[in-house]
Formats: C-alpha cells, structure tokens, sequence
C-alpha cells in the first residue's frame, strides 16, 4: 500500500472514531497526530499543542472552581467568570457562553441552586448557591485534586506549587 494511500485511510478512520476533526501531518510540532515511517511500518505519535492542553486542564477543574466560588456565598455567572480570571490573575479565563451552559448542567445534578434576582435599574440576573449536595461533591472534588497535584509535584519535581 503506497505512503500517501494508507496516510488517508488512517486519517478517516481516525475521524471516525474521534468527534473533533484531526490533521495529519510529518512534522510533530504543529498537530495532534503525526506519523512517521520508521523500519518499514508506521508509527503513530500524538502529540496535544498548548491551547488543547489548557482547555482540557480548564475541563477538568471548571466544576471544582464554580463550586468553591459559590461555597461562601451565592453569585451570578458573569461575577463567577470574572472572579476566576481575577484571582488566577489572567492565567484561567471562562467564556460566558460556555460557563453557563455547565452552571444549568451541575444545577440539574442539585450541586448548586439558581434563582432569578431582579434588582432596579439592573438586568434580571440568575444567583447560584451550594447546596448540601455539593458541599459533599465540593469536598470529595477538592480531596482528589490535591492528591492529583500532589502527584504530579513529586513525579515531576515540582515544589511549592
């Protein structure tokens, strides 16, 4: 089977089985997928550039965040969003568009309770607090956090972080 042929048969295989659309490529820097021909056979490399990277990283801690903003008090989404670009001082940033549809997503789950406020002079806003469910979920996700960091400290050398 020629090169080019078997590259395009990986290429929609892999498509069908993933839901986001991969490249593939020669050169590993700039894409999710690579291969390279090495002793007659091809090999597969991934590789996840930085901006994927950072978003899976946001994923996985984005309930954990929401839930711990909204442990003292309740807030509305774009306070929630705001808040966690200012305290992680730029460094995480939550799109409104996709915070919002994970604030109904975790309300339906009965960690976090909403209720419209409408204030004069003010837009109509809708104010998350922590339920007793989310207490627990809150502390359960915080626990295995701080074991996951703490594993990756001591695996890749990392003190103080």
């Amino acid at each position: 089977m020629r090169p080019s042929l078997l590259l395009w048969l990986l290429y929609w295989i892999a498509n069908f089985f993933f839901s986001h659309r991969l490249t593939i490529s020669w050169e590993a820097r700039s894409n999710p997928l690579t291969l390279q021909y090495m002793f007659g056979k091809y090999i597969a490399y991934t590789y996840m550039p930085m901006p994927t990277l950072d978003r899976e990283l946001k994923k996985g801690s984005a309930e954990l965040l929401v839930l711990s903003l909204v442990e003292d008090r309740q807030r509305h989404g774009y306070e929630i969003c705001k808040l966690i670009e200012s305290r992680s001082a730029g460094a995480l940033r939550f799109n409104v568009a996709s915070l919002y549809p994970m604030l109904y997503r975790i309300e339906k789950r009965g960690w976090i309770q909403g209720r419209w406020v409408d204030k004069p002079g003010q837009r109509r806003r809708r104010y998350y607090r922590l339920t007793a469910a989310g207490r627990k979920v809150l502390r359960t996700q915080r626990s295995v956090w701080q074991t996951f960091v703490a594993a990756i400290n001591q695996i890749a050398g990392i003190e103080n972080a």
